[in-house]
C-alpha cells in the first residue's frame, strides 16, 4: 500500500497594484469595481477630476498631476503624494492619516476638517492653503512653506514645525501643545487664543508683540526636547540696545 503523499499548494501570489495613468483609467476602475488599495498612480494625470468619497488607502500619487482635483470625504490613509502637484485641490474632510506630502506643491489646496495625523509635509509648499479645523497630531511640517495659510482651530499637538514658514498665517484657536517650533517663522501670524503648553519656540522668528503675548501664556516643558516653553521664548528675546533694523 502506497503511503499517503501530501500535496503542497503554492502560496497565492500577491496581485500587482492596479496601474492608473489617467482620469479615464480611474473612472473605468471604479465602474468595474476594482480594488484601489495600494493603486499605482505615479506620474498620473488626474487634474480637475471629481472623486469624492473614493476609497484609495495606500495609493501612490508620486509626482502625479492632481491640480484642481476633488477628493472630499475620501479614504486616502497612508497614501503617497510625494512631489505631487496638488494646487487648488479639494480634500475637505478626507482621511489622510499617515500620508506623505513631502516636497508636494499644494498652493490654495483645501484640507479643511481633514485627518492628517502623523502626515509628512517636509519641504513641501502649501501657501494660501486651508487647514481649518484639521487634525495634524504628530505631523511633520518641518522646512515646509505655509505662507498665508489658514490653521484656524487646527490641532497641531506634538507636531514638528522645525524651520517651517508660517508667516502671515491664521493660527487663531490652534492647539500647539507639545509642538516643536525650533526656528519656525511666525511673523505676521494671528496667534489669538493659541494653546502652547509645552511648546518649544527655540530660535522661532517672532515680532516683539508676538513674543510678549506668548510669554504671558507660556507654561509647561516640551516632552521631546526637555525645554521649558517660557525659557525658549525668553532666549529669543534681544536686548533693546542690540535690536537690529529689518524684518527679522
Amino acid at each position: 500500500m502506497l503511503g499517503s503523499q501530501s500535496v503542497t499548494t503554492p502560496p497565492s501570489e500577491r496581485p500587482e497594484p492596479l496601474r492608473i495613468e489617467t482620469t479615464r483609467d480611474l473612472l473605468d476602475a471604479i465602474r468595474n469595481k476594482h480594488s484601489l488599495l495600494g493603486a499605482d498612480l505615479e506620474n498620473a494625470t488626474l487634474s480637475r477630476g471629481l472623486f469624492d468619497r473614493i476609497q484609495m488607502p495606500k495609493a501612490s500619487f508620486h509626482k502625479a498631476n492632481l491640480r484642481g482635483i476633488s477628493m472630499k470625504n475620501a479614504d486616502l490613509r497612508l497614501a503617497v503624494f510625494r512631489r505631487a502637484e496638488l494646487e487648488r485641490g479639494n480634500f475637505t474632510a478626507a482621511d489622510l492619516r499617515g500620508a506623505n506630502f513631502a516636497q508636494a506643491m499644494g498652493d490654495y489646496c483645501v484640507l479643511t476638517q481633514c485627518k492628517l495625523d502623523k502626515c509628512s509635509f517636509q519641504t513641501s509648499r502649501f501657501t494660501n492653503a486651508s487647514f481649518k479645523q484639521t487634525s495634524l497630531i504628530a505631523a511633520s511640517l518641518a522646512e515646509g512653506n505655509f505662507f498665508e495659510s489658514d490653521f484656524e482651530g487646527s490641532v497641531l499637538q506634538r507636531a514638528n514645525l522645525t524651520n517651517a514658514s508660517l508667516m502671515s498665517c491664521n493660527l487663531t484657536g490652534a492647539d500647539l501643545r507639545q509642538a516643536v517650533l525650533v526656528g519656525t517663522t511666525l511673523q505676521g501670524s494671528n496667534l489669538t487664543s493659541l494653546q502652547i503648553e509645552g511648546a518649544d519656540f527655540t530660535e522661532a522668528k517672532l515680532s516683539d508683540d508676538q513674543r510678549a503675548f506668548l510669554l504671558d501664556i507660556a507654561s509647561g516643558i516640551n516632552e521631546t526636547t526637555g525645554r521649558e516653553t517660557i525659557e525658549t521664548l525668553r532666549s529669543g528675546s534681544s536686548p533693546k540696545s542690540k535690536k537690529k533694523f529689518g524684518l527679522f
